[in-house]
């Protein structure tokens, strides 16, 4: 991921929770704010982090789940918005083998969209 680092600390995720807005989807959970927790991070990085509960089946499932999220954001992420924290949080009763691929991803471009995340073209 080009413009895109790991949250990894705890403080960011209860920042992003506290301060940030989300939209819920049909499978996930999108929350965001404008980046202001790093003092050395420049204005064009983006924080990115995937949750998935135990609740969501077996540990094969999860990654898939987690896989899956990080290339569609992979994908988009040269639309999105510079200087934001995004966390996505797949819901309980979603399952890695039930779900597939066009489905997550039509519904996590959706939350992005009812967010405004997408940068306005100039064309």
């Amino acid at each position: 991921m080009k413009y895109t680092l790991k949250i990894k600390d705890s403080r960011v995720f209860r920042y992003v929770f506290r301060k940030g807005s989300y939209f819920k989807g049909k499978y996930v959970v999108v929350h965001t704010c404008i980046t202001k927790f790093y003092e050395n991070s420049d204005n064009n990085m983006n924080f990115f982090a995937v949750c998935v509960s135990k609740k969501n089946g077996n540990s094969v499932q999860r990654n898939r789940l987690k896989r899956l999220a990080r290339e569609i954001y992979r994908n988009e992420e040269e639309n999105l918005k510079k200087g934001h924290n995004y966390i996505i949080i797949y819901k309980k009763d979603v399952k890695g083998e039930t779900v597939n691929f066009k489905e997550i991803k039509e519904d996590i471009i959706n939350c992005f969209k009812e967010l405004d995340l997408y940068e306005k073209n100039d064309n």
